[in-house]
């Protein structure tokens, strides 16, 4: 068996080359790829708690809340607390976050498009499907 019969070594090769075009799309707003992907789950569960923003995005409640700490500290989202205990805290946009969240979106749909594209609806599937299979 070689390096290239190596699901993990073409995976990660692959991955590596995703996380380049983000984080050189992304420098401009000074996010780190974490901080980006972090970012976007908020934009789509905006108001969630940590937790389910974790669940969302496959990390762990420690990982989560240092991205969310450094996203609040350079001011792309804010902590809230939740409506029916004030105990709760929930993450939503900042105003800066509000102002770049168009062209943040353009650049997830674009990179993100860039590599869809390439498959047929039913090869996407197909993907999607063995690609669940690797994580069972």
């Amino acid at each position: 068996m070689t390096l290239q019969d190596c699901i993990c070594f073409q995976l990660g090769r692959l991955s590596k080359e995703i996380s380049r075009r983000y984080r050189d799309r992304i420098a401009e707003f000074s996010l780190t790829h974490s901080q980006f992907f972090m970012l976007m789950a908020v934009v789509e569960f905006e108001g969630s708690q940590p937790s389910r923003l974790a669940e969302k995005t496959f990390t762990d409640r420690s990982t989560t809340t240092g991205l969310v700490d450094r996203l609040e500290r350079d001011g792309w989202v804010e902590r809230r607390p939740g409506p029916e205990d004030r105990r709760t805290l929930r993450i939503f946009l900042s105003a800066k976050a509000k102002k770049h969240k168009n062209g943040l979106k353009a650049i997830f749909e674009k990179i993100n498009g860039s590599f869809i594209e390439r498959f047929t609806d039913e090869e996407w599937r197909q993907l999607r499907y063995l690609l669940g299979k690797l994580e069972s």
